[in-house]
């Protein structure tokens, strides 16, 4: 079995965890009754969203009490378990920006190790899906952090939003994590805070980061404005945005020009997707205007349709602009990257939400910022587990005989709800000895299933 790289194991990537969370300055007043230590309620949160297990810390502090050991310990690190109150009483005084530096290193060991060159299209581009989702909404419980509407109904409505950024890839169903950027109340901001805003706010803080000329981003109808195009430019990103005819009606009258004018080209081309013939059809023109008024952004504009070549049933429609220069040859490229996107919803929100991650749990609100550290714990536990899938021999064998990941998270919840292992890597060897003899049929037929 291949090894992998040291700076990518499960050990390596707590390590990193513990260093970043050791730093963090205590923000309680000194006094006796500090007697948790900041690093074990973030650990101790951070293990019950990497167990997938709610219950995880009760199971552990029943365990201690029987054998003075548990698996919070030896696992994560932790030198004392805080109760669930101390943690959520710890965490809500942390800033979400505290966890910031794990993401950004997680990515960069990840580029210079060459996982993240099969994730590359287009000669050389990652893609990066911006998409906004809600995670908490309530009609009672309310933060500094909120963002608040009042429907028609009248009764005021509390809800927290967030942009979580991912790298897709057309070829690739996993997804990586970057840092999310909070929707919520900006200091000195008359206006409630929005996507387009805290997408803004991503592209600032991150641009640095990424290789210049290296990065296109992909986002819905809300980001294809020019003043977003114009700072993903600046900042020296690429994109790609979907543009629809309803909220670009200039640019679309511009292509009703270029048609007549036949300025508007068009390509074919006929594809085996396994199954069917299935005909992807293209209208592109490069060097049209945003917008009415100027100065206005010349973007290149593009419109794929999908259709099965039997029947003609439609599968797939819809239209986009980019900074890309577009001709027939790399249309397809084009196409299947502005589709990719949806892997930000498909991959990651519904993973996170129903794969047993509960985003959309209220595993504690708090008063100032514990919602969205919360959130941001169980985004980065997602984040360690791609890790491991992507570059750990043992863990992905380990997924393969298992077959669906319900599956794997019920044999580890189990597990250490009734041993204790002194590490990580014990407890895949022993998962690994003990799944040797599943029979192919069963593995292949829990993979295809899964």
């Amino acid at each position: 079995m291949s090894s992998i790289p040291v700076s990518l194991t499960f050990s390596a990537l707590l390590a990193k965890l513990h260093e970043v969370v050791e730093s963090i300055e205590d923000p309680r007043r000194k006094s006796n009754g500090t007697h948790y230590q900041v690093k074990d309620a973030v650990i101790s949160a951070f293990s019950t969203f990497f167990m997938q297990c709610s219950s995880f810390l009760e199971f552990q502090r029943q365990m201690h009490n029987r054998q003075q050991r548990d698996n919070v310990q030896t696992l994560f690190g932790v030198n004392q378990i805080p109760s669930d109150a101390q943690i959520r009483n710890i965490l809500d005084l942390l800033s979400v920006t505290v966890l910031i530096p794990i993401f950004l290193w997680i990515y960069h060991t990840l580029r210079n190790a060459g996982y993240l060159a099969s994730y590359e299209v287009l000669d050389g581009q990652l893609l990066v899906g911006m998409d906004g989702t809600e995670f908490f909404r309530s009609q009672q419980i309310q933060c500094a952090c909120c963002s608040q509407c009042k429907p028609k109904d009248g009764r005021m409505s509390y809800f927290h939003q967030a942009i979580l950024p991912v790298i897709v890839a057309p070829a690739h169903e996993q997804v990586i994590s970057l840092p999310p950027e909070f929707i919520t109340p900006q200091d000195g901001h008359d206006k409630q805070d929005c996507e387009t805003a805290a997408a803004k706010r991503w592209v600032h803080a991150y641009a640095k980061e990424f290789e210049p000329g290296r990065v296109t981003l992909l986002g819905d109808d809300l980001y294809s404005r020019q003043p977003m195009c114009e700072l993903v430019l600046e900042q020296g990103f690429h994109f790609i945005f979907t543009c629809l005819s309803e909220s670009h009606g200039s640019l679309y009258e511009w292509l009703t020009f270029l048609q007549a004018n036949g300025e508007v080209h068009s390509f074919r081309h006929r594809h085996w997707d396994g199954q069917q013939w299935v005909i992807y059809q293209f209208r592109y023109a490069n060097g049209v205007p945003i917008r009415d008024t100027q100065p206005a952004l010349t973007v290149n504009w593009f419109e794929m349709k999908v259709t099965q070549e039997r029947e003609g049933h439609c599968l797939y429609f819809n239209s986009f602009i980019t900074d890309h220069l577009l001709f027939d040859g790399v249309l397809m490229e084009m196409g299947q990257s502005a589709r990719a996107r949806w892997k930000s919803e498909n991959e990651n929100h519904n993973v996170l939400k129903t794969k047993g991650y509960h985003l959309e749990h209220n595993f504690g609100h708090g008063h100032q910022g514990l919602a969205n550290i919360l959130l941001s714990l169980n985004v980065l536990a997602f984040l360690c587990h791609t890790v491991l899938a992507l570059v750990d021999a043992s863990y992905q064998v380990l997924r393969g005989r298992l077959g669906k990941r319900v599956t794997f998270f019920e044999h580890l919840r189990t597990l250490t709800q009734y041993l204790v292992f002194e590490s990580w890597q014990q407890l895949m060897a022993f998962m690994l000895e003990r799944t040797e003899q599943l029979p192919s049929r069963r593995i292949k037929r829990r993979l295809n299933s899964s």
